[in-house]
């Protein structure tokens, strides 16, 4: 269950983590997926100092060969060369089932720091969802938890610019780090399956990207949903993998016309990505996101009805989230693609890198 609350003047949504605390090693088919699924973190503060020493420490964890593929240089090629792609030969990073259990723990124990309680569970429920994929879990090429690989770019410090990479099927997640300033862009976040069971619960890594999404759309009065809906058939991500710099064409429903139920169930939506950094990054990019909602436009494609096909995109001038049902799979409903860019902080280009 979600938790809302009014910070600062700004709509913060807290989600719990949702590994089962039920889940036992029966409810893996890998050891690095138990450990994503089972492990906590032993750290959650989210100091510059605590992140930098956290990187160390996995990189520490590693033995010389890993260490040369997980530690690239702070420019390398290899930094925008991820995909949401199945793992793909040559890939840069150290795969998760290439690591012991005390490294992958180093790993999650890592990404505790780099992320939120919400981005933490977020990021381990995606991986858990691809192993949904493997038929009767056996071993596929390109999917499931062990084919995630991580890069750490740059060396880790508490005050200079360094880079995280998460990158595997629906995970192309980029952080760039400098003191306590971190941006996560770009990130490609999707999922499939759209829900599936862990123990005794259900998992459903996007949900509020997908409720969200059709609360706001059925908020639109109809001269605002005329203007919303741009197509009666769901377009496809424009600025994925591959598409640095490119900045669509603002379409859709100006938000500047929204009132302020419309303006605060945007910014909840927002957030579901926003909210994956930690609780102090993300409050301030939430403060610099509300303050552009005059700019922003929000457009969607299909039905309005709950449990549709559809797409949409929400823009403005340092914002761009793009969500997409796909057809792969038999069942779009059940096969999802979003991109979160910030068009003037790429890479962290903001940054002093």
């Amino acid at each position: 269950m979600k938790r809302f609350a009014l910070v600062a003047g700004i709509l913060v949504v807290f989600t719990p983590v949702n590994v089962s605390q039920a889940a036992t090693e029966k409810d893996f088919v890998s050891e690095a997926s138990r450990i994503v699924g089972t492990h906590q973190p032993t750290s959650r503060q989210h100091t510059p100092e605590a992140m930098a020493e956290a990187a160390r420490a996995f990189l520490a964890s590693l033995d010389d060969g890993q260490r040369q593929r997980a530690a690239l240089a702070l420019k390398h090629a290899e930094r925008r060369e991820w995909t949401n792609l199945p793992a793909r030969p040559g890939a840069g990073g150290i795969r998760l089932g290439d690591l012991n259990a005390k490294q992958v723990e180093a790993f999650c124990d890592l990404m505790g720091t780099l992320f939120s309680e919400q981005g933490y569970a977020k990021m381990c429920n995606i991986m858990l969802a691809d192993d949904q994929l493997l038929p009767g879990g056996k071993p596929r090429r390109g999917f499931g938890t062990e084919d995630f690989s991580v890069v750490i770019f740059g060396e880790p410090a508490s005050d200079g610019p360094w880079a995280f990479q998460l990158d595997g099927h629906h995970l192309g997640v980029n952080l760039a780090i400098e003191g306590g300033n971190l941006t996560m862009s770009p990130s490609f976040i999707g999922t499939q399956p759209e829900a599936y069971h862990l123990a005794d619960e259900q998992i459903r890594p996007l949900a509020g990207e997908v409720d969200g999404a059709f609360q706001l759309a059925n908020s639109l009065s109809d001269a605002q949903r005329k203007q919303a809906i741009v197509s009666e058939k769901r377009g496809r991500i424009k600025t994925g993998p591959g598409n640095d710099g490119k900045v669509p064409t603002p379409a859709g429903v100006p938000c500047g016309e929204f009132d302020e139920s419309q303006r605060e169930l945007l910014l909840s939506l927002i957030a579901e990505w926003v909210n994956n950094l930690p609780p102090e990054q993300a409050k301030s990019r939430l403060a610099k996101v509300q303050s552009e909602i005059d700019q922003m436009h929000f457009a969607w494609s299909g039905s309005t009805k709950p449990m549709s096909d559809i797409s949409y995109t929400i823009q403005g001038p340092s914002l761009i989230i793009e969500y997409s049902c796909q057809d792969l799979g038999g069942n779009p409903l059940n096969h999802l693609h979003t991109m979160y860019r910030d068009p003037t902080n790429e890479y962290g280009k903001q940054l002093s890198d």
